[in-house]
């Protein structure tokens, strides 16, 4: 409970960092050489991506059973993921270490796309929990952490695609910082969305106009509606019960929503359901 609390908090105060000007706390620049670091990609070592997927589970009649699920010897596709916020440093900012926090996020959240893509996952210097639990952030701390993932993308682009398929995955300030990469370097290209297998966009409130499956966060890339759409969204957030109604997650007003100068009256958070994608090809969206 307390660590959720403190991803609550997070997440406000990342929304507020957005909008912010900035204080008069002092951040590094960026150096402009600065090299992307991998925490996950294809043939690297450690990667908390493709490890065993080696795991146990009880059938419903109480027996315990090993599965062993293999990782994909030849995928079509790429996932490029943006791990949660998860920092322990005590700064602002994450520096581009790889503690065991980001290895460990790997394993619980991207490991298993291991079984049908081939995992790029960069380090960012992400805004740290101890650096969101201040007042104010500056712009430029949040740019910051941005700028590693911009980098990462058109490195990952330009040397490692190929012309291949891939999948966004972010969840919470990953979410953030896809949102904005999807509007920057992928909603406005026809050639980049036809490569756009989906976006898995969570716990981040994308926004659609009322209605409309487009309109809030992207202009050209929608919501999908059918599991056997490409170049679509897939957006929620899961909740253990039903969300009050001052809920931080559903809600315009809630957190990580960037209004663009929109009146927030014209949109909704936009929420798409797996299972009914699934089942039967039925309409996703809620």
């Amino acid at each position: 409970m307390a660590l959720e609390q403190r991803r609550v908090r997070t997440l406000a105060a990342i929304a507020t960092a957005f909008a912010a000007p900035a204080c008069a706390l002092a951040i590094a620049p960026a150096a402009a050489g600065a090299k992307t670091v991998w925490l996950c990609q294809p043939g690297q070592a450690p990667n908390p991506c493709s490890e065993s997927l080696r795991t146990t589970y009880t059938t419903s009649d109480g027996v315990t059973k090993d599965l062993e699920v293999p990782l994909a010897r030849r995928p079509r596709i790429d996932c490029f993921y943006v791990y949660p916020t998860v920092s322990d440093q005590p700064t602002i900012n994450a520096d581009l270490t790889v503690d065991p926090e980001q290895s460990a996020i790997a394993r619980y959240q991207a490991s298993r796309f291991s079984q049908r893509c081939r995992v790029f996952a960069p380090m960012y210097r992400q805004l740290t929990l101890a650096g969101i639990g201040g007042a104010s952030i500056p712009e430029q701390a949040v740019q910051l952490a941005y700028g590693d993932v911009r980098r990462a993308w058109r490195e990952y682009w330009r040397k490692h695609n190929q012309g291949r398929g891939v999948v966004l995955i972010g969840h919470s300030q990953g979410t953030g910082m896809l949102t904005q990469l999807i509007r920057e370097k992928v909603d406005r290209f026809p050639k980049v969305r036809r490569q756009l297998v989906s976006a898995l966009l969570l716990g981040g409130n994308v926004t659609v106009e009322k209605g409309s499956d487009v309109g809030g966060a992207f202009r050209s890339v929608p919501a999908c509606r059918r599991a056997d759409e490409t170049a679509c969204v897939v957006a929620y957030s899961t909740f253990n019960q039903t969300p009050p109604p001052d809920a931080v997650f559903g809600r315009v007003s809630g957190v990580l929503v960037d209004l663009a100068g929109r009146d927030p009256a014209e949109l909704e958070v936009l929420c798409t359901n797996p299972p009914r994608c699934v089942a039967a090809r039925r309409r996703c969206r809620r």
